[in-house]
């Protein structure tokens, strides 16, 4: 990888994309490894949200759901902010 030390979170453009009226999905690719936030209206109804942040690397698929969001952590070195999404990924590990 050619990310450097010093790149943190913080500085990721993220872009933004409307999936419906309620739910924004975020992305940006640093490296050629792939981060999205999903902030979503949940399956339950009711207006409950969940925010899951997904990481594509190396053809491996990580997702932290649960309100676990990468932006919530700016200082985070880009290095730091992949093994935080791997270390907090709940629902898909690695696959």
């Amino acid at each position: 990888m050619n990310i450097e030390t010093v790149q943190t979170v913080k500085s990721l453009e993220f872009q933004a994309k409307n999936m419906s009226d309620n739910d924004t999905i975020y992305s940006v690719t640093v490296d050629g490894v792939r981060i999205t936030v999903l902030d979503r209206e949940t399956g339950f109804g009711g207006g409950i949200r969940d925010i899951e942040t997904g990481l594509r690397q190396d053809e491996k698929f990580w997702l932290a759901s649960g309100g676990f969001d990468i932006r919530d952590y700016p200082d985070a070195t880009i290095v730091e902010a992949f093994n935080l999404i791997k270390a907090n990924a709940n629902t898909c590990i690695g696959a």
